[in-house]
């Protein structure tokens, strides 16, 4: 049960937020659609009821689309653009292929339709490219319909054709692994051939040219979906400013000039944030979320706090200048840090995703320490201008970062905190974010959350185990130079 689920909005429009520039970017691969089946009209290669047919059924995947989109939990407009110029471009190619010969009706088996799955999976996730598969698929039968292939079978060979390319194809990243599935692939092309060609079987069929024909142009096919896929792939990712895992693994390293800047000018930040990235993606993986994300978005999560290092405890190193500013100024200069961090990682162009959590990350959570200290001076001080101004974490990978940037810093102000007492600790702030409603955007499920408070406490537990104290005369034997 979701301790609180987004609003959702009637149907699929949110008339009052609604972005017609997105929804014009969404629409424009069924629109694409819609122009190639009046062109192939216009050649007289289709009927005026199957111009219409072809029309509705546009039409009819878009509105469906666009409802899938909405369910979509993390939706940007990155997505949309990636969607329509990679749907656009599959419709494009297939429109060309058709033209090359259309009396020749075993063309389509020419079709590179993989790698438009293969990528959607890649930029966008593994369910938004099984279901626009299935559109792709529809699509393909109207513009190979003048080509006298049965047009079941054309919508059965392009959607098992990107069925089995998204199962098959884990990393596109590896070669050797993309080899090894493009014949994956492949075989199941000559499958589908040999069952298709099973309705006029013969002694002769595996002579005849068209068979022949069939299994080149299938070869053909998954050699163009490759170079298509390893070639866009860049482009988009540059392009687009999209979020993939090759582009995560580029900003965890830590040469980057971001992460360089709080290492040397915040150490004490620096080591903190790796500790939370550990928890972060541990949490993460423990509930099925993205753990590589929430390790990436921890490293930059508190790089504001370069800006102002020494105004940080965890970069203090006895004198705190803290205990000389009135707390209403001590809360104004922490309280600014998540959105000074959001600022760096815009000016250093990193991916939205990440500026996001960086945003979220204190939700609107209370500065207890401060706020209470200025109501020891004035009782009747006000609590929202203690509080972080959000917005609260809106996916689960911010909402396991807010915990573990909370849990990170209370765990480690104490010298040898017991199992129990960690436990303790991790359950209170874990409780007080519940109370405080800062998880009611995150779709986090209860089960989940009783999850991350066990992944984190054994976490804990590893790092900061009871060690063994060694007597002194064995302690000099194991030091350098020692007898």
């Amino acid at each position: 049960m979701n301790l609180a689920k987004k609003q959702k909005t009637l149907f699929f429009v949110n008339f009052k937020n609604i972005n017609i520039y997105n929804i014009l970017t969404l629409f424009m691969t069924p629109t694409v659609f819609i122009g190639l089946m009046v062109i192939q009209y216009f050649q007289q290669y289709m009927t005026v009821n199957e111009l219409l047919m072809a029309i509705s059924v546009g039409l009819l995947l878009g509105v469906l689309l666009r409802i899938e989109i909405h369910n979509q939990p993390n939706w940007y407009s990155q997505e949309t653009i990636t969607f329509s110029f990679l749907g656009s471009g599959m419709l494009l190619i297939m429109f060309a292929i058709q033209a090359i010969d259309i009396d020749l009706p075993i063309i389509f088996y020419m079709t590179p339709i993989a790698a438009f799955s293969i990528l959607i999976k890649y930029f966008i996730n593994e369910r938004f490219a099984l279901i626009s598969s299935v559109m792709m698929a529809v699509f393909g039968s109207f513009l190979f319909i003048a080509t006298d292939f049965g047009m079941w079978q054309l919508f059965i060979y392009l959607l098992l054709s990107q069925w089995f390319a998204v199962f098959m194809f884990e990393s596109i990243k590896d070669r050797k692994t993309l080899l090894k599935t493009s014949t994956s692939l492949l075989s199941v092309h000559f499958v589908l051939i040999v069952i298709f060609e099973l309705r006029t079987w013969s002694t002769w069929t595996m002579m005849s040219s068209d068979f022949i024909l069939s299994l080149v142009f299938s070869m053909v096919s998954v050699l163009f979906a490759v170079i298509l896929t390893l070639g866009i792939l860049p482009l988009i990712e540059a392009g687009f400013n999209m979020l993939t895992e090759s582009k995560l693994l580029s900003l965890s390293n830590p040469n980057h000039p971001l992460l360089r800047k709080v290492l040397v000018e915040a150490p004490g930040t620096y080591q903190h944030s790796v500790m939370v990235a550990n928890l972060s993606e541990s949490a993460c993986e423990s509930i099925g979320a993205n753990g590589l994300l929430a390790r990436v978005a921890a490293y930059y999560h508190d790089v504001g706090k370069a800006l102002k290092p020494h105004m940080f405890i965890e970069n203090q190193s006895g004198h705190n200048p803290h205990d000389s500013l009135p707390p209403e100024d001590s809360a104004r200069i922490i309280l600014q840090h998540p959105y000074d961090s959001a600022q760096l990682l815009k000016e250093y162009g990193l991916p939205q995703e990440i500026i996001d959590i960086a945003e979220q990350h204190h939700g609107t959570t209370l500065l207890k320490y401060f706020y209470y200290k200025a109501k020891e001076r004035n009782s009747k001080v006000q609590e929202s201008t203690f509080r972080y101004k959000g917005p609260i974490p809106q996916t689960k990978e911010a909402a396991i970062i807010n915990i573990c940037d909370s849990v990170e810093a209370a765990v480690r102000s104490k010298t040898q905190p017991t199992n129990e007492e960690i436990k303790q600790i991790v359950r209170s702030i874990i409780n007080d974010r519940l109370m405080d409603g800062q998880f009611n955007d995150s779709d986090l499920t209860i089960h989940e959350v009783l999850t991350i408070e066990k992944n984190i406490c054994d976490m804990l537990n590893g790092i900061f185990h009871a060690r063994i104290e060694y007597p002194k005369d064995n302690m000099m034997h194991l030091m350098p130079g020692g007898h």
